[in-house]
């Protein structure tokens, strides 16, 4: 998807996520908004092991106020906004 369409489906209160494979692991980033912040979430865990949480090597949570951070921080960790679905 591309940036306006990023935006526009959180503007309406839906998510966007990425699911990802790299280094032997799986990961998921999930992207939405709730109130006037901008949360992500992002795990991580050795492929096959999404369903054991004690497995998981990365378990964050972010929240940004604008968009422009939360961009850069989808940038800095090799994340592309037109990589993400519904």
């Amino acid at each position: 998807m591309n940036s306006y369409t990023f935006v526009k489906r959180l503007e309406e209160g839906k998510s966007n996520n990425l699911t990802y494979s790299r280094d032997g692991n799986d990961g998921l980033v999930t992207v939405w908004k709730h109130e006037e912040l901008l949360i992500l979430t992002w795990e991580e865990c050795p492929k096959g092991k999404q369903y054991d949480e004690s497995a998981y090597t990365r378990d964050e949570r972010h929240l940004f106020e604008r968009f422009s951070d939360l961009e850069a921080f989808l940038l800095s960790n090799d994340f592309e906004i037109n990589l993400f679905a519904p």
